[in-house]
Parts: C-alpha cells; structure tokens; sequence
C-alpha cells in the first residue's frame, strides 16, 4: 500500500481532519470513491498488509533487547544491516499507537538502508504496547514526557 494512503489515513485518525475530507482525499489519491471504500478495511489497523521490509529479510537482523532507562527497564526493537559491524546509528519515536508493526517496519527500511535502528516501546513502564492501538493511545496519554526523554537517551 502506497506510504502517501497510510500518513492520511494516521492524520485521519489523529483527528487531523474529519471523516468527509478523509474519505474525499482518499478518492483522489486511490482513483474515485469505489476504490476509497474498497481500501477502507484494509486500512484498518491491519499494519502487517502495509509492510514493505519483511521481518525475515536475509539484508537484516532484527531483534528485541533491554536497555536501562531513567525509569527502569525498556523494551526495544533493535534493527541493524546484516554483517555491518559499524553504522550509523537512528531512533526510532512512535506514535500515539506505540510499537506497533508498521514502527517496527520503519526500523527495518531503515536498516536495508544502512542504519542502526533502535525502535524502544516508551509504553514499557506501563506494560508494554498493546496489540489494540486504539488501547495504547490513553496510556501514551498517562507517560510523563521528561521520564520518557529520559528512557529513550
């Protein structure tokens, strides 16, 4: 699925915009309104159909570590090139819907393209992020930003 269809329908759901101008920008962008509500399930919260870099990609190594944070231990997606000792390295931040898979994707097509990449889960001190997103957005709500700065550094 095209990023440009995924970012409107996250602006969508962060309230960017309401249902109407979602649906009206979906239709421009998919080629009429038929293939915008045909693309409406798929789009919902069905992360792993938008993937474009495979857990299991021979270029990569993927895995989950534990690091200390200011508040304890953290969870984190740990994403490098495959037989790179050194590279440069990136954080990955996600969303109000938490280490999801498509974060975890965002840490792979960063790898493929040379990086390392370390996608932590700030919902750790609360348990860890949901598999329900809509479930991870009040707890994303109830972190304190400073202790959560603090875990990702």
């Amino acid at each position: 699925m095209e990023t440009e269809i995924i970012d409107l329908h996250n602006d969508y759901n962060m309230g960017f915009m309401d249902r109407r101008e979602f649906l009206v920008r979906l239709a421009l962008i998919a080629g009429g309104t038929g293939a915008a509500f045909s693309l409406l399930p798929i789009l919902e919260n069905k992360y792993v159909l938008a993937e474009i870099i495979s857990k299991d990609d021979p270029r990569i190594q993927s895995e989950y570590v534990n690091y200390a944070g200011a508040t304890g231990d953290i969870r984190a997606n740990l994403v490098s090139p495959k037989g790179k000792e050194k590279a440069p390295g990136v954080i990955v931040i996600h969303e109000i819907w938490g280490l999801n898979p498509h974060i975890k994707d965002v840490a792979r097509r960063l790898a493929v393209d040379g990086f390392l990449a370390l996608a932590p889960d700030a919902l750790t001190p609360l348990g860890g992020s949901p598999a329900d997103p809509d479930k991870a957005r009040p707890m994303v709500q109830q972190l304190d930003n400073e202790s959560t700065v603090k875990n990702f550094v």
